[in-house]
């Protein structure tokens, strides 16, 4: 049974991780393309990154209820094609709004950077290339409450061709209108926002004229139906995906102002973060794609009242989590100059040896990293949202932010001791995050009256 439900989590959760590399790899080519450019273009973009990620998690969050309530919705009646095509709407409707409101925050930013004590100089391009980002909000989230909806009907692929085929498109966008090639203006910064902007409204574009076409999705009528919503469902949706977006936020804002906080540091301390931090979000697609993997094969489970089947779906999940873990933070160790090599090519650089010694850190976070994200994931199948809500906050504000604050600016680790403070909150959060699921084993173990919700 074990063997079994590997087999099928990995079944679906490797198209899911692909999709979400191929999503995190938009970014990845214009981070190396930056750092081809400047160190100068390279710290903008890492500022413009860390506040955009912030609120972009806020989306994908508040976008990723689809997966379970659709998962749900199958588990307890496949044929109930309202009730999926109702939760696809509610996720377009709640993420549109919440698009509208971040980019109007993301677009009037320069005062908080300058507030927050940035470098004075990469202030500019930083909130150029943030608002060029925000051009490609809007479908992005959308693009990502699709793929959930696809995801929870244990069609993942679809999504991942369709990205792979954006990653190729941003990729020669990006570097066309950056440096000049292939016939277009040279734009430096400007030109890498207008690509991957351009990169993003096709994927989505191009994905949701497939849903509507595809003989397997086209018989939920995401478009061809009236889009009828109402508050008590809107608010039944937010009681889910609000805790859901806020346990992502306070992740991400943790990284987010440790961002910040090596701006204060100096601007070779922030690029050098910047590439250390691309790939520890690399290597973090894969349990991020197996909690979503998880949140699928635990829903299930629960829809169709499948105690143990939740019981085996989850602590699966986080084992795989766990090795996947064990073997990135090795490599990151290992091969730490040689993965900075290709993000900087001297290595005389003042960024690169700092660069090196981040990635160092982030690799004693690997393990704990993908146990909290996959826990969570399947606490997110079972509806369990609230709780996990605040001890996310607990552990990364609470345990990790003081810690940055103390190691990153009391002692003489300086950057390294705001990675440090990064590692204490992610082990924490893990802890509990594991602890929680390990007590809903408890109550869901045979022999016991409580039932999956």
């Amino acid at each position: 049974m074990i063997l079994r439900e590997a087999r099928a989590m990995l079944t679906l959760a490797l198209p899911i991780v692909g999709t979400q590399l191929a999503q995190i790899a938009i970014h990845t080519t214009d981070v190396l393309l930056l750092a081809r450019l400047s160190d100068h273009a390279l710290g903008a973009g890492a500022l413009a990154f860390s506040l955009f990620s912030f609120f972009w998690m806020l989306g994908i969050g508040l976008g990723i209820v689809v997966a379970a309530l659709v998962a749900q919705s199958v588990g307890r009646n496949a044929a109930d094609l309202g009730g999926v095509r109702e939760a696809v709407h509610d996720g377009l409707i709640v993420t549109g709004f919440a698009a509208a409101a971040s980019i109007a925050l993301l677009w009037f930013s320069e005062d908080f950077l300058i507030w927050f004590g940035q470098p004075p100089e990469l202030v500019p391009d930083t909130v150029l290339f943030l608002r060029l980002l925000c051009l490609g909000y809007l479908p992005s989230i959308w693009f990502s409450v699709l793929r959930s909806f696809a995801a929870a009907l244990s069609r993942p692929r679809p999504a991942l061709v369709f990205m792979i085929g954006a990653v190729l498109f941003n990729a020669l966008a990006v570097y066309g209108f950056t440096f000049g090639a292939f016939g277009l203006p040279a734009l430096g910064i400007l030109g890498a926002g207008i690509g991957s902007a351009l990169a993003t409204w096709s994927v989505f574009i191009a994905f949701a004229i497939f849903v509507s076409v595809d003989p397997g999705f086209r018989i939920y009528r995401i478009w061809s139906s009236s889009w009828r919503s109402s508050w008590p469902r809107l608010q039944a949706y937010l009681k889910i995906g609000g805790p859901i977006a806020l346990t992502f936020a306070s992740e991400v804002g943790l990284f987010s102002l440790a961002v910040q906080l090596m701006g204060r540091l100096g601007a070779d301390e922030v690029a050098a973060h910047q590439i250390a931090l691309q790939w520890a979000t690399i290597a973090f697609m894969v349990p991020m794609g197996l909690s979503q993997a998880a949140t699928v094969r635990v829903g299930l489970a629960a829809g169709a009242r499948d105690a143990a089947g939740v019981i085996r779906a989850g602590w699966v999940a986080i084992a795989i989590a766990v090795g996947f873990g064990a073997c990135s933070g090795a490599i990151f160790w290992i091969f730490a100059p040689q993965l900075i090599g290709l993000f900087v090519t001297d290595m005389q650089s003042a960024v690169f040896p700092l660069a090196v010694a981040y990635l160092g850190m982030a690799a004693l976070f690997q393990m704990v990293d993908g146990a909290q994200a996959v826990s969570n994931g399947a606490l997110r199948g079972l509806k369990d949202t609230g709780v996990p809500m605040v001890f996310a906050a607990v552990g990364y504000w609470l345990c990790g932010l003081p810690a940055a604050l103390w190691f990153g600016f009391s002692t003489a680790l300086r950057g390294q001791g705001v990675w440090l403070g990064l590692v204490v909150g992610l082990a924490m959060a893990a802890f509990l995050l594991v602890w929680r699921f390990g007590w809903w084993t408890h109550r869901l173990r045979p022999g016991r009256q409580e039932q999956a919700p």
